[in-house]
């Protein structure tokens, strides 16, 4: 399952002007990419807002019958119990929605603190009063969440999927697929056709849309996954100011090595891959 796949229960993202913060409500607090949580028998936990006290609170989402609220501190906050963690926990954290929830609200964090200042006149922002929006009171502009559309291609041959590691990230060891960012003007497809040949030199024919999903880590990020075959030589040409490593992997050799890490749109269509379903057999 990818993060955002929490049936039963469900994400309720609209911007609540009434809702004011209770003591048994969410209260997420980011310092960078660090979040003040804990970990409990395995269960991911965030602090209440009566155990991080007063202060500034801005309603952000509910999942079912919880509302989560972001406590906009700049400074390091105390609460008994609790610690700051790398946000990147939300790849293996439980249950699912908890997850989901630090990572969506990490998006909205982001964009919080990117927005305190209008970028037109310089005045300091403050708070629409019917909606997720941040506007200027000197010259009206409005800000709203801040949503990046990028790509996850998956390029086959026959059985072989394409694989790659991104370079000058000393922290990322895992294998992906190619991945990028939607250009001004640009369709999605023609995202998947630049990408590929940037990064590994190919070019790709029978670009199909696969399935999308929010990716709040990155801040802003929407995937949209996509299929393609190889159009010509299968010769990489590695863009290595983007990537250390890119390799044709068989299907075969997939099945005894892939670990199933879950939640992420590249690890389902991998898994899709080595499924050998229609999606991925190109």
């Amino acid at each position: 399952m990818m993060i955002q796949d929490i049936a039963p229960k469900h994400l309720d993202n609209h911007y609540d002007p009434a809702a004011r913060p209770a003591s048994g409500d969410a209260a997420l607090h980011f310092l960078g990419k660090q979040l003040l949580c804990r970990t409990e028998n395995g269960v991911l936990r965030f602090p209440t807002v009566a155990e991080l006290g007063e202060g500034d609170y801005t309603y952000l989402f509910r999942i079912d019958g919880t509302a989560f609220f972001l406590r906009r501190d700049a400074s390091e906050l105390t609460a008994p119990g609790y610690a700051y963690q790398s946000i990147m926990l939300f790849r293996t954290a439980r249950p699912q929605e908890n997850a989901f929830a630090a990572v969506t609200a990490f998006h909205l964090a982001s964009w919080y603190a990117e927005a305190r200042f209008c970028g037109k006149c310089g005045a300091e922002t403050v708070h629409d009063t019917a909606e997720r929006m941040m506007k200027c009171p000197k010259c009206g502009h409005m800000i709203f969440p801040k949503i990046m559309p990028s790509v996850i291609v998956a390029v086959t041959e026959g059985d072989k999927l394409l694989l790659t590691k991104y370079a000058n990230r000393p922290d990322t060891n895992r294998f992906a697929l190619v991945a990028g960012f939607t250009e001004i003007g640009e369709t999605a497809e023609e995202t998947v056709a630049r990408e590929v040949m940037e990064e590994v030199g190919l070019r790709v024919k029978n670009i199909r849309y696969y399935k999308s999903q929010p990716w709040g880590i990155s801040a802003g990020g929407l995937l949209l996954g996509y299929w393609c075959e190889v159009d010509g030589t299968d010769e990489i040409h590695l863009d290595r100011m983007e990537l250390a490593e890119g390799a044709w992997v068989s299907r075969d050799e997939l099945r005894r090595v892939y670990e199933d890490r879950g939640v992420s749109l590249t690890n389902e269509m991998v898994m899709e891959f080595i499924r050998g379903n229609n999606e991925a057999d190109c």
